[in-house]
């Protein structure tokens, strides 16, 4: 891109630095865009995904217990299955964690991140709603838990 004027100089022209310098901005602007979205996703996708195991591994532990039971007793944060066996499941906030008590008095965690508990029952039915927040990622899941009938 250089040239040689009449008189000897050696320069570029206008047009030419300014063609420059846009392309030197566009890629600057590519690279930023690239490094933010490389280094923002993962933080993102992380934090879905650990909501999306914690509503999981809820939704599996309430099932489970809730079709082993026969009644239901709403308390504290949810509240306890009964399985009629003098076996009991109580679930309970504590903090942030979703706890399981069975009768034994072991204790399990069974979601993390828990920022609301509800529970509620209309015979034979349990519903319970968790919401879960990490990060900037938040989801709320409502799952209908049917009792056994004998």
């Amino acid at each position: 891109m250089s040239r040689r004027r009449g008189d000897g100089e050696a320069g570029f022209t206008l047009t030419e630095l300014l063609v420059v310098l846009g392309l030197i901005a566009i890629l600057t602007g590519l690279l930023t865009t690239i490094f933010y979205q490389f280094w923002r996703i993962p933080r993102w996708g992380n934090a879905q995904m650990a909501v999306d195991s914690d509503l999981r591994n809820a939704a599996l532990w309430l099932v489970r217990d809730g079709n082993q039971g026969r009644a239901f007793v709403p308390g504290g944060s949810c509240g306890t299955f009964q399985t009629g066996h003098g076996e009991t499941y109580t679930y309970s906030l504590n903090g942030t964690v979703l706890e399981r008590t069975d009768s034994s008095g072991g204790t399990v965690a069974v979601a993390r991140h828990v920022q609301s508990v509800s529970c509620t029952t209309d015979g034979e039915q349990v519903f319970v709603t968790l919401e879960v927040t990490v990060g900037p990622v938040s989801a709320r899941a409502t799952y209908t838990v049917t009792m056994r009938v004998e």
